[in-house]
């Protein structure tokens, strides 16, 4: 039900909404800050719709002093954002919010603008945080961030929170845990703090899905992933994670160290070129008793060719081969008309490798193959790792599934040329071992710090 904002005339409003049982607490509690974690396909997102539109209707500001409400200027206003704006098209979600509006008297959709303004002036603002930016100098009685563990915006807190200062709004936090990530931080956090709530509904606690669906599911997932998006689990790897296990392993039985250059060996390169966004490079090793070995990882978002062809060269390193991906043969206008393979052989990267289109799912499956041999320096390789345990599938949210094909995102480029050198440096052109000896004797991970690998 929803009042509007005058001292004269009262509206009723039906919300043509009914709550399931686990909903109502979360659509009912006013705290200024609330943690919600729910397994996946309960229908989080739908409540919190309803939520953030009962609130922009009947919103009276009684929590701060009358002189300070401004209603009439500023009238309740609830901001409901997705980690990418994109997302709300794609999902249906602004489907459901647009349905929503049609069932409200006197509600007014502005498609393009993502917004609902309903009859008492109240605003529901749909939106994305991947451009974060873009919401500073507005307001908020509340925002509402969902799938809290996909936004990955740098200073999201010193947007959000002065949005809310005007008049004291709330927070809201809600998603499926993402490994142990900003989802699990702030629910911990709520655990301290008296003023605010916290939310923990696994899938035995909503009864959303029937055994049939939870059964599916369970087939559908592995062991970790069903602890993750069913129980809530904080402790299993990302969602959907193409190599958590193996780089779980890696750090497990100690892969991930410091791991030095053997100047006896060659050092190769493998690339992911980026059009309009990231170029991402590792440098690795081979050893003649079949250790990978990865000493580096830099990707940037801007400079030209010439900007990682001298980062490449100016490393104290002999080269083999550099290994680059199929597009590497575009010709380009900034260019001389030249492809990008002959622009860079022309500043001295050589002799370079072209690695053919492949299936995502067989590089992923080569790159797997390769895991349990290889070693990754700690520094030189923080940031690939990261990316690594980013890559991941693809949730269909209507089907409740997971796709084939990988998400295309910022963990993309560096997945990618990892499996450009495994795929590149695995064709049989590139299979002979190197002739001249190991460095050193291939020893345990324990042992002196005289071997390659060191503490």
């Amino acid at each position: 039900m929803g009042h509007a904002e005058t001292r004269m005339t009262t509206q009723v409003v039906t919300l043509p909404f009914t709550p399931r049982p686990w909903q109502i607490p979360l659509i009912e509690n006013r705290s200024r800050s609330i943690v919600a974690v729910v397994h996946r396909r309960a229908g989080k997102s739908t409540a919190f719709v309803w939520r953030g539109l009962r609130k922009a209707l009947t919103e009276d500001r009684r929590h701060i002093p009358p002189a300070k409400r401004n209603l009439k200027a500023d009238p309740p206003r609830v901001v409901h954002v997705l980690p990418a704006q994109v997302m709300w098209k794609r999902t249906g979600l602004w489907d459901k919010v647009a349905r929503a509006a049609a069932s409200i008297p006197d509600a007014v959709p502005f498609k393009s603008e993502m917004r609902i303004v309903l009859p008492n002036g109240g605003i529901y603002q749909c939106g994305g945080m991947d451009q974060p930016d873009s919401w500073r100098g507005g307001y908020a009685d509340e925002v509402i961030e969902d799938e809290a563990d996909d936004v990955i915006a740098s200073g999201l807190d010193m947007v959000v929170e002065p949005m809310l200062s005007d008049y004291s709004g709330s927070r809201v936090k809600i998603g499926t845990p993402k490994g142990n990530g900003r989802l699990a931080a702030a629910y911990d956090e709520a655990g301290h703090d008296p003023t605010a709530a916290r939310f923990l509904l696994p899938w035995q606690k909503t009864n959303a899905l029937d055994t049939e669906q939870v059964q599916r599911l369970r087939e559908t997932l592995d062991e970790e992933e069903f602890a993750q998006e069913l129980e809530c689990s904080f402790n299993a790897p990302n969602s959907g994670s193409y190599y958590a296990k193996w780089l779980d392993a890696a750090r497990d039985e100690e892969r991930i160290r410091k791991v030095t250059y053997d100047p006896r060996l060659p050092v190769f390169t493998a690339w992911d070129l980026g059009m309009d966004d990231s170029t991402a490079i590792w440098w690795f090793q081979r050893s003649p008793g079949g250790e990978w070995r990865w000493l580096e990882y830099h990707e940037d978002n801007g400079p030209g060719l010439d900007h990682y062809a001298r980062i490449v060269l100016n490393k104290p390193y002999v080269y083999g081969k550099h290994y680059l991906p199929h597009d590497v043969e575009v010709r380009e206008l900034t260019n001389g008309g030249q492809s990008r393979r002959m622009f860079l052989a022309g500043l001295g990267i050589k002799p370079i490798f072209v690695v053919p289109a492949a299936n995502p799912a067989d590089r992923i499956a080569a790159v797997r193959n390769i895991f349990p041999r290889s070693f990754f320096d700690a520094q030189g390789c923080e940031i690939g790792i990261k990316k690594l345990r980013a890559y991941r599938r693809q949730w269909n949210e209507h089907m409740g599934v997971w796709r084939s094909e990988p998400v295309h995102d910022g963990a993309s480029h560096g997945a990618d040329s990892f499996g450009h050198g495994v795929q590149g440096s695995r064709d049989p052109e590139n299979e002979a071992k190197p002739k001249i000896p190991a460095f050193v004797p291939r020893k345990p991970a324990s042992g002196p710090s005289g071997a390659w690998m060191g503490r």
